[in-house]
C-alpha cells in the first residue's frame, strides 16, 4: 500500500508540475491545445533536466547503498559462522607482527610501544546492550589492554554511551557499517558473503495491475459504477457518466472473474 502511495503521490507532483506550467503558458497563449501541449513539453523537458543534474549524485548514492548491503550481509555471515574471530584474526594479521587469537577476541600487541588491543566480535542481531560490553569488559581484565575494539551490529541500549566514560581503557565501538568502513575496506580485506538479507520485493507495473484488478477490487468498482449511474438521471451531460461507470464495470468485471489477477495471495496461510 506504500509504494501505491508513492507512485500516486508521483502522479500528483507530475499533475501540478503541469498545472503551473500550463497557468502561465495560457497566460502568453489563448490557444487550449497549443497551451496543453507546451506545458507537457515543459514538463518533460523539466524532468529530463533534473535527471541529467542529478545522474552523478544518483550513481554516489547507489554505491553507497550497495556498500551498505554489502556490510549488513557480512555482519549477517559472521554472525551466524561458527568461529568469526578467525577472521579477525587473518585481517589484523596482514598489517601487525604480533596477534594472537582467542574464541573471544583476537589480541593485536605492540611491545615497543607498550600498548595492547583487544578485538571483540558481538554477533547479536539485536545490537550491542549493556550487559554485553559488562561481560566484554570482564573477558579483557584478564590481558590487561590499553584498547578495546568491539565490533556490533548496532548499540541498542544507549546508556552505553554512558557507561563508556567510566572505564579506564580506551573503548571504540564500531556498528556494522564502520567496522565497513574502518576495518574491512581500511584493510582490504573481506568476509565471505555466506548469506544475504532478504531484499524488499519492487513494486513493478505488472503488481500494480495485479492489485487494481484484484477480486477485492469488485465491491468498490460496483459501488462507484452504481452511484455514476444515478446520478446521470439528474444531469444533462450523461455521456461522461456512462462512459466512466461502462470502464467500471468492465474493471469490476476483470476483478472478479480474471484468473490471472486472483492467485492466492502471500498472506494467505492455507
Amino acid at each position: 500500500m506504500r509504494k501505491i502511495n508513492i507512485i500516486l503521490q508521483e502522479i500528483l507532483r507530475l499533475f501540478v508540475l503541469f498545472l503551473f506550467f500550463f497557468v502561465w503558458i495560457r497566460y502568453f497563449i489563448r490557444d487550449f491545445a497549443k497551451s496543453t501541449i507546451l506545458s507537457i513539453v515543459c514538463v518533460l523537458l523539466f524532468e529530463v533536466v533534473c535527471h541529467v543534474l542529478k545522474k552523478k549524485n544518483k550513481l554516489r548514492k547507489s554505491l553507497k547503498l550497495t556498500e551498505k548491503t554489502k556490510a549488513e550481509n557480512m555482519f549477517l555471515s559472521l554472525a551466524l559462522s561458527s568461529q568469526p574471530t578467525n577472521f579477525f584474526y587473518e585481517l589484523a594479521k596482514t598489517r601487525h607482527q604480533f596477534v594472537e587469537k582467542t574464541k573471544k577476541y583476537v589480541c593485536i600487541d605492540y611491545p615497543i610501544e607498550k600498548v595492547k588491543t583487544l578485538l571483540f566480535f558481538n554477533g547479536n542481531y539485536a545490537g550491542l546492550e549493556t550487559k554485553d560490553l559488562i561481560e566484554i569488559y570482564k573477558t579483557s581484565k584478564r590481558e590487561n589492554p590499553t584498547k578495546i575494539v568491539v565490533c556490533c551490529k548496532e548499540i541498542a541500549d544507549k546508556q552505553i554511551y554512558l557507561l563508556l566514560g567510566s572505564f579506564a581503557e580506551k573503548i571504540v565501538i564500531l556498528d556494522q557499517y564502520e567496522t565497513y568502513k574502518k576495518l574491512y575496506k581500511l584493510y582490504d580485506v573481506y568476509p565471505k558473503i555466506t548469506i544475504q538479507n532478504k531484499q524488499e520485493k519492487k513494486l513493478v507495473f505488472k503488481d500494480l495491475v495485479a492489485y487494481s484488478f484484484n477480486k477485492k477490487r469488485t465491491k468498490g468498482y460496483l459501488l462507484s459504477a452504481f452511484v455514476l449511474i444515478f446520478s446521470s438521471l439528474f444531469v444533462r451531460q450523461t455521456l461522461y457518466y456512462c462512459v466512466a461507470s461502462s470502464m467500471l464495470f468492465v474493471m469490476a468485471f476483470l476483478s472478479q472473474f480474471n484468473v490471472r489477477f486472483n492467485k492466492k495471495q502471500d498472506n494467505d496461510v492455507i
